[in-house]
C-alpha cells in the first residue's frame, strides 16, 4: 500500500507543478509600413479616437495566459472597419514586445488588426502607424476623408468589469490545462485509487 500511496502522491505533485500557468511571450521584430494608403489596406480598422480608459487585460488561450493592455476609445472618425462610436483595442505590454504606450485623455490615429486568438477583437502595436493625432498630419494628408461612426455604443461596462473577467480567464486557463493536458493523469489516479481501495478491502477481509 505504501507504493500505491507514493504513486498517487507523485502523480498529484506532477499535476500541481504543471498547473503553474504559462504566459505568452512576444519578442518585438517588425517591418514598419510607412505608406499610409497601404497601411489602411492591410488594417482591419483605422480610426481616430480619444482614450477614455486603460486597463490590464488577461486572456485565456487554451490554457496559456496572454497579458495585454486594453484601451477604450471614443471614436471620432473612421477610415476603415469602424462604424461604432466606441472601441476597445488591445496592445502588448511594453515596447520590448511591440506594445504601444497610450496616454489617457490623448487622441490617436489608430491602425488596428485582428487579434490572432479571438474573433472580433482588435489589436495594435508599435509596428503600425498608430500615433498621436497631432503627429499624424503627414498620414492624414494622404488618406481619404474620414467619416463619423453611426452606431452608438458604450463599452464602459466591459472596462469596468475587466478585473472580474481577468480572474475568470485564470479559472478558464486552469480548466483548459486540466482537460487538455491532464485528463489522462486524473484517470490514472482514479484507477490507482480504485485498486488501492480494493487491496485495502481484501486485506481487511483476510484479517477478519
Amino acid at each position: 500500500m505504501n507504493k500505491v500511496v507514493m504513486a498517487i502522491a507523485v502523480v498529484f505533485i506532477l499535476i500541481v507543478m504543471s498547473l503553474v500557468l504559462p504566459s505568452k511571450s512576444y519578442a518585438c521584430s517588425c517591418a514598419l509600413q510607412t505608406d499610409p494608403i497601404k497601411a489602411v489596406e492591410q488594417s482591419k480598422a483605422v480610426f481616430s479616437g480619444k482614450v477614455l480608459a486603460i486597463e490590464p487585460k488577461v486572456l485565456d488561450i487554451d490554457g496559456i495566459l496572454d497579458h495585454k493592455i486594453a484601451v477604450h476609445f471614443d471614436v471620432e472618425k473612421s477610415w476603415k472597419g469602424m462604424n461604432q462610436t466606441q472601441a476597445i483595442v488591445l496592445t502588448n505590454l511594453g515596447e520590448p514586445s511591440c506594445g504601444y504606450t497610450f496616454g489617457q485623455g490623448e487622441t490617436y490615429l489608430v491602425f488596428a488588426y485582428d487579434y490572432d486568438f479571438k474573433e472580433n477583437m482588435l489589436q495594435t502595436s508599435s509596428c503600425s502607424l498608430t500615433k498621436k493625432l497631432t503627429n499624424a498630419t503627414s498620414e492624414l494628408s494622404k488618406m481619404a476623408q474620414g467619416v463619423e461612426p453611426i452606431e452608438n455604443v458604450s463599452f464602459k461596462g466591459k472596462m469596468d468589469t475587466m478585473a472580474y473577467t481577468n480572474k475568470w480567464a485564470y479559472l478558464k486557463a486552469i480548466y483548459h490545462r486540466l482537460v487538455r493536458y491532464h485528463l489522462l493523469e486524473f484517470v490514472q489516479v482514479a484507477v490507482i485509487l480504485v485498486i488501492g481501495a480494493g487491496l485495502l478491502l481484501i486485506r481487511a477481509r483476510r484479517k477478519s
